[in-house]
């Protein structure tokens, strides 16, 4: 019977001491605000990427749907059909990327004019014009401002690179990623501009697109 005792205040005693020690665990704050922040930090800057990236990539389609309206109106009032042997890429520097006075560059210097693909083509009517974002991956793109009256579609294409990239940015819906080429790893913003008009009635240039 003594035996017996002797054992369960033993038990007893331990119990106690596993419950004490457990208590002093679960009061002990000491660098609990370290680990909240890790537990945190993660998600928090995670999101703040997220955002940063987004107003990026609109802020950036902004100013190539801006800079696509301004050559539009030189092609509109027949300026660019006016210079003789103008094509896609000296367009593109003219009127895009180093645009001469009056005119002012309006996209941010951190983009690569190099980069920016340009298309012009005619189209039969309205109903038929080709908006789609197929130019980027033609080996040869159309340039042909057409003439007086004509119906033009003029189409701006840049891949800008993801600045931010701790999150996959497939899963922000901004428009589309995609790979520039097959020898890149890295996803990109596929970011187009379109204008559709047309053009004014002025003379029909000597030279063909």
């Amino acid at each position: 019977m003594y035996g017996s005792n002797t054992r369960q205040s033993g038990l007893s005693r331990s119990l106690s001491g596993v419950y004490a020690i457990a208590v002093r665990y679960f009061r002990d704050t000491e660098g609990a605000t370290a680990v909240e922040f890790a537990l945190v930090s993660v998600p928090f800057l995670g999101l703040l990427f997220a955002i940063f990236e987004t107003a990026f990539v609109f802020f950036t389609a902004q100013t190539v749907e801006a800079a696509t309206a301004e050559a539009a109106r030189q092609v509109m009032t027949g300026q660019a059909k006016a210079l003789a042997g103008q094509t896609a890429t000296t367009f593109r520097n003219s009127y895009i990327c180093s645009p001469v006075a009056p005119m002012v560059r309006i996209l941010p210097s951190y983009i690569d004019c190099s980069t920016i693909v340009v298309d012009v083509r005619v189209a039969t009517n309205w109903s038929t014009s080709d908006q789609s974002k197929s130019f980027m991956s033609d080996a040869t793109n159309s340039y042909c401002t057409g003439n007086g009256s004509d119906v033009i579609v003029l189409r701006v294409g840049y891949y800008m690179p993801v600045y931010l990239s701790v999150l996959s940015m497939n899963g922000l819906g901004l428009g589309q990623t995609s790979k520039v080429t097959s020898g890149l790893t890295n996803n990109k913003h596929l970011i187009v501009a379109t204008s559709v008009f047309q053009n004014e009635p002025f003379p029909t240039a000597t030279h063909a697109c």
